[in-house]
C-alpha cells in the first residue's frame, strides 16, 4: 500500500513547489517604466526600449499632435487627450493635451506638435508654434 501513496505525494510536493516558485518577481519580465516628456524636453531626444511607453505631455490646449515620422517605429496608442483646466479665462488655453505612444521597432521618429495660438487671440511666432522631440527605439524590452 505505501508504493501507491509514494507516487501521489510525490505529486503533491512538485505542485507545492511550483506555486511557491510563481509568486517571485523576475525582473526580465517587469514591464518597462513610462518614460514621460514635456514641453521642456522641446528639441531634444529620448531613448526607449521596444515595448516601452512615452507620455507627452504639453501645456496648453492649443497644441495639436501630428502624424509620426515613423509610425512602424512609434505608434500613437489612442486619441491625444485634451485636459482644459477650471477657472481659466476663456481664449488662454490653460491645461493640457497628452499623447501616449508606444515603440514598435528599432529606429528613430519624431514627435511633433503645432499650435497657431499662443492665447488670447496671440498669434505664435515660429518656436512658440512648434514642439518637436527626437525619439530613437532600442532593442527589444527586457
Amino acid at each position: 500500500m505505501p508504493s501507491r501513496r509514494a507516487p501521489l505525494a510525490l505529486a503533491v510536493v512538485f505542485i507545492l513547489l511550483g506555486c511557491a516558485s510563481g509568486g517571485t518577481v523576475n525582473a526580465a519580465t517587469s514591464p518597462l517604466p513610462v518614460v514621460h516628456a514635456t514641453d521642456n524636453q522641446d528639441g531634444g531626444k529620448i531613448t526607449l526600449r521596444r515595448g516601452q511607453r512615452l507620455r507627452v505631455v504639453l501645456h496648453s490646449t492649443y497644441w495639436e499632435f501630428k502624424a509620426v515620422s515613423e509610425p512602424a517605429v512609434l505608434r500613437l496608442v489612442g486619441e491625444p487627450q485634451v485636459n482644459p483646466k477650471s477657472g481659466c479665462v476663456p481664449g488662454q488655453g490653460c491645461g493640457t493635451v497628452v499623447a501616449t505612444y508606444v515603440a514598435k521597432a528599432a529606429g528613430s521618429a519624431l514627435v511633433t506638435a503645432e499650435r497657431t495660438s499662443c492665447g488670447e487671440a496671440m498669434g505664435c511666432t515660429a518656436a512658440a508654434g512648434r514642439y518637436t522631440l527626437t525619439v530613437t527605439v532600442r532593442g527589444a524590452a527586457r
